[in-house]
């Protein structure tokens, strides 16, 4: 006798654990830390001073990350993706606070300054209608952000080592970007109404970076395709073009 059986349907937490799995890599065994040319990454002082902001922002994931697992924890998917988030965040910061000790960058980074950068971020403010919507926005967008910000780093690195490095962290950030996205996709599909609040907080963005180092580096200002694309990762989520809405608010 044949019993027919019924595939249960993939779990978005399933989804995105095998892609954090297809892209892991490892500090210890991926990088080629004697290899380094120290002398070479020294010759290039603004990318490693915008690499020491990118390792405080990186460092002050577990404070931003730990707001929205507590706005989220009755979601188990969520839950899955930013405890993925935690993990790859600190290796960012690991790999790039060693790299930056590893060519003798100055000033170097303490943990007294990572722990001072958290509580002033902790101190700061947040406009008091901002919810869960407006803070998936931020994060999705920041992370969308930083994956051009590390590959167009990557592009210009004339250090080969630190390329590597940067190309390996932009991948990541790719899925992080997709990560938010599709907690937004699936909070939209319950609740289309959301698509109105999703449009302004993309509209009002600003880094979450911002509340640790004041200004976010860039690596290309103006990077016409980061901005093209932010726009469309918006449109795909709500089916509205972000010009169209910043049109009818002119309105």
């Amino acid at each position: 006798m044949t019993v027919a059986t019924h595939a249960a349907p993939r779990r978005l937490y399933a989804r995105h654990a095998d892609a954090a799995d297809r892209g892991r890599w490892s500090v210890e065994r991926d990088v080629r830390w004697d290899a380094i040319d120290a002398a070479l990454a020294r010759t290039q002082p603004a990318i490693l001073d915008a690499l020491r902001d990118a390792a405080l922002i990186e460092a002050y994931h577990p404070v931003n990350l730990a707001g929205l697992l507590a706005e989220t924890w009755e979601d188990v998917d969520a839950g899955v993706v930013f405890s993925l988030e935690l993990y790859e965040g600190f290796k960012h910061f690991h790999v790039l606070r060693r790299y930056l000790e590893a060519v003798g960058h100055e000033p170097a980074i303490t943990d007294d300054e990572i722990v001072a950068g958290r509580r002033a971020a902790l101190t700061t403010p947040r406009d008091a209608a901002e919810g869960l919507v407006e803070r998936l926005v931020e994060f999705m967008l920041s992370e969308h952000l930083a994956s051009y910000f590390f590959r167009r780093l990557a592009e210009q690195a004339a250090e080969p080592v630190l390329a590597g490095i940067l190309a390996l962290v932009a991948d990541d950030e790719v899925r992080h970007a997709q990560s938010a996205s599709d907690l937004l996709e699936k909070r939209l599909a319950a609740d289309p109404a959301l698509a109105a609040r999703v449009l302004d907080a993309a509209v009002a963005f600003h880094h979450y970076g911002e509340r640790v180092v004041g200004q976010v580096p860039v690596a290309m200002p103006g990077d016409e395709v980061a901005i093209r694309t932010f726009a469309k990762r918006i449109e795909r989520l709500v089916g509205v073009r972000l010009v169209d809405h910043i049109a009818s608010k002119l309105l």
